[in-house]
């Protein structure tokens, strides 16, 4: 685990940045998404270090307004119509443009990790999954119940836990007589054409 000059190790150093940044409540979840998404990214990519900075840091930006949200992310040529609407959705591409910044040696797994951790996207990649996973689903999350978060872990594969997911978000939105966005919904179709998070 890398050091930084004052002792701290490099995630240390990211979680007190984070935790100087956000209401405790908002620190609390992405703690619960830093610890779920180390587990996944440990039991998925060997590699338990990636999902914990990935997911202490997702909602770093969740704070900014709806106006900055949209200028900060003007240079990115993949906003979604969904985002438009509601700019707030584009809080996780702030938080990757953010950390891609202060953290230039991390690969750009943690940028899509963090950017698609709303919405969904077949390009999030395999952190991505992970992150989006423990998003919805980490122990303090209230929406879901126990017996439903242990289903949705018990899948075999990433791809089977987003899907589930997904699923559940799909009902969700139509009991809201609302469509899921474009995003999503292709990621659904192509989860269950048997696709595959790459990267």
């Amino acid at each position: 685990m890398a050091s930084t000059g004052d002792g701290m190790t490099k995630y240390e150093e990211i979680r007190e940045r984070v935790k100087s940044n956000m209401k405790e409540s908002r620190f609390i979840h992405s703690e619960g998404v830093a610890e779920m998404a180390s587990y996944l990214s440990k039991r998925f990519l060997d590699d338990s270090e990636s999902g914990r900075v990935a997911g202490i840091f997702h909602d770093y930006c969740r704070y900014m307004g709806n106006d900055e949200l949209l200028s900060f992310c003007s240079s990115l040529n993949d906003i979604v119509p969904e985002e438009r609407e509601k700019p707030m959705l584009l809080h996780g591409a702030a938080a990757g443009l953010v950390f891609r910044k202060l953290y230039p040696e991390y690969g750009n797994e943690y940028y899509l990790a963090m950017r698609h951790h709303t919405l969904g996207s077949i390009d999030m990649g395999v952190l991505g999954a992970c992150v989006y996973i423990a998003d919805y689903a980490e122990k303090g999350r209230k929406h879901i119940t126990d017996k439903d978060r242990e289903e949705i872990l018990s899948e075999k594969t990433l791809e089977a836990m987003v899907l589930n997911i997904l699923g559940r978000e799909k009902k969700y939105r139509e009991s809201l007589n609302e469509n899921m966005a474009g995003v999503s919904k292709a990621l659904m179709e192509y989860l269950e054409k048997g696709g595959v998070f790459t990267i």
